[in-house]
Parts: structure tokens; sequence; C-alpha cells
């Protein structure tokens, strides 16, 4: 059970805009760069996905400069995909 259960579930409802990737993935960036506690990202994968999405892998570790960006080019639902970005906790690492 993630501390961010409650934001999954908002933040997947929410149409995302344009810029969601690269605005979601600098804030994410800039916690690494001042030696927070933040490891990386992962993308958690909303239940109702399309194919695209579900052939993501919801266990990878992304550095914020690697991950896809949200929504991917090839996903059906566009900027209603539920899939979102969410930050990995230097003590939640595996």
């Amino acid at each position: 059970m993630s501390a961010f259960n409650w934001l999954d579930k908002f933040h997947g409802r929410m149409e995302k805009p344009a810029d969601y990737a690269e605005k979601t993935l600098a804030a994410y960036r800039l916690g690494m760069k001042a030696k927070g506690s933040i490891a990386g990202v992962r993308i958690i994968i909303d239940p109702d996905c399309c194919e695209a999405c579900r052939a993501l892998d919801p266990a990878a570790l992304y550095h914020p400069d690697e991950a896809p960006r949200l929504p991917l080019d090839n996903c059906e639902k566009g900027a209603q995909c539920g899939c979102v970005y969410r930050p990995v906790m230097t003590y939640e690492r595996d």
C-alpha cells in the first residue's frame, strides 16, 4: 500500500495537460538534485489502461531523464490516460 494511493486515484481521473510529463519529471529531478530522498520515478499503471501502457514494467525505476513520457505516443486514451508518475523514495527501493 503506497502512501500515494489517494494521489494515484486523484491524478488517474484527471485529464493530462500537454506538459504533464515535463513538469512532473522536472519536479522529481529537482528533488533528486537537491540531495532529497527521491531515488527515481515509477509509472503507476492504471487498471483500465491500453495495451501500450500495459506493456510497461510497473516495477521499473527510472531516472526522470529516462522515463517514458506519459501519455505514451501510442496510448489509445491520450490525455485521459490514467497512468501516472510517482516518486520512489530511497527507503522504498528494492
